[in-house]
């Protein structure tokens, strides 16, 4: 099993670029979009897409097939991530009844679009084993390319592994840790190589002002890059790029542009995020349109619009809600996240915050 995970480069020539993409999600349109921004040449450039290409996003199979097409060039290099492993359940009969419970709760899979060509509809009564069969006989192809995708690629100076490693010299022994290690940039150590991971958003790194960029960490060696595609109402898909000893970024999403129509000035003194891991709130009064509650991990006391407001069991949650307005100059170009009647929740240079409602118009 350690060797099947692993994919070893030992020198990557110094004269290409290197791009990283993770969490494309099944985001075939913002994936070409972002390829398109980057100027990608498979011909002059190493494109490492670190997991998750699959699941939650619309255009699953459409996405594999391009990406298959694009692992035809030998710098092209797809990895696995946990979300594609679903694909390895139908290839082997695993996990069957596991399965079709994550079916049901998740509209968009690659397994329904299949499904779908086949004339099949997954839901309770369907029978997991004959459906995993009759699509084994018609996407053989397309399972065991997703099967044969390494977890781990390592480099020269990288090792890019979907959620994370806990050693540098004897990863691969767990490969939960590779595949759902969670908030990976909060419990890992300093590595030689740079770590570059995907697996969760970077905007759950943050408390006080979202941001869905990259973190580039160059003194731990350590570079998370999922900017929350097809996970988050704001999120884009990022693509870290290296080359020549620097690194930069790009990014791409499928959100409305406004331009701001006046300068907006900053009036947070103490900007407040609350991410999913630490959504736990409680409320204290019902204010209408808002709740005035208090934030379990912070002891914070801040009024929450109800639809940021919703339940994990019995608990009260909370989630990418912020209090931040963000600040802006008239002429500005941001992206349009969600409306209210008095403030409009946008994304400027991949941070997210409110802009008063009068002060945007929209671009089209």
């Amino acid at each position: 099993m350690f060797d099947r995970s692993i994919h070893s480069y030992s020198v990557l020539s110094e004269n290409r670029r290197i791009i990283a993409i993770s969490d494309i999600h099944g985001n075939l349109p913002v994936l070409k979009k972002l390829l398109r921004k980057v100027a990608f040449d498979p011909e002059k450039d190493e494109l490492f897409l670190v997991g998750d290409l699959l699941e939650k996003g619309p255009y699953n199979l459409e996405t594999l097939h391009y990406i298959m097409e694009l692992s035809r060039y030998s710098h092209v290099h797809p990895m696995i991530g946990n979300c594609d492993v679903v694909c390895r359940n139908v290839l082997y009969d695993t996990r069957l009844d596991f399965l079709q419970e994550i079916l049901l709760n998740r509209c968009n899979s690659i397994l329904h679009e299949m499904a779908q060509r086949i004339g099949q509809h997954i839901d309770r009564d369907t029978d997991m084993v004959v459906l995993s069969k009759k699509l084994r006989e018609v996407f053989l192809r397309e399972l065991t390319f997703i099967d044969r995708l390494p977890h781990v690629i390592e480099t020269e100076q990288f090792i890019f592994a979907h959620a994370g490693i806990r050693d540098e010299k004897t990863y691969g022994r767990d490969m939960r840790d590779i595949m759902v290690q969670d908030l990976f940039m909060k419990e890992a150590v300093s590595f030689h190589k740079y770590i570059v991971v995907g697996h969760l958003p970077v905007s759950e790194y943050r408390t006080d002002i979202c941001c869905f960029n990259p973190i580039i960490d160059t003194h731990r060696h350590i570079i998370s890059i999922d900017g929350g595609n097809e996970v988050k109402s704001a999120g884009q898909l990022n693509a870290l790029i290296y080359e020549q000893g620097r690194f930069q970024f790009a990014c791409s999403d499928q959100l409305k542009k406004a331009r701001i129509t006046r300068d907006v000035l900053p009036v947070n003194r103490a900007p407040f995020f609350i991410t999913w891991h630490e959504g736990r709130v409680h409320v204290l009064r019902d204010e209408g349109v808002y709740c005035l509650c208090r934030h379990e991990a912070s002891g914070r006391v801040v009024p929450i619009a109800k639809e940021f407001l919703f339940h994990k069991g019995k608990e009260l949650h909370a989630c990418d809600f912020t209090n931040y307005q963000i600040p802006a100059k008239r002429g500005d170009l941001v992206k349009i996240v969600r409306r209210t009647k008095e403030a409009v929740l946008v994304k400027k240079q991949g941070l997210m915050g409110w802009i008063p409602a009068d002060a945007l118009t929209c671009v089209h």
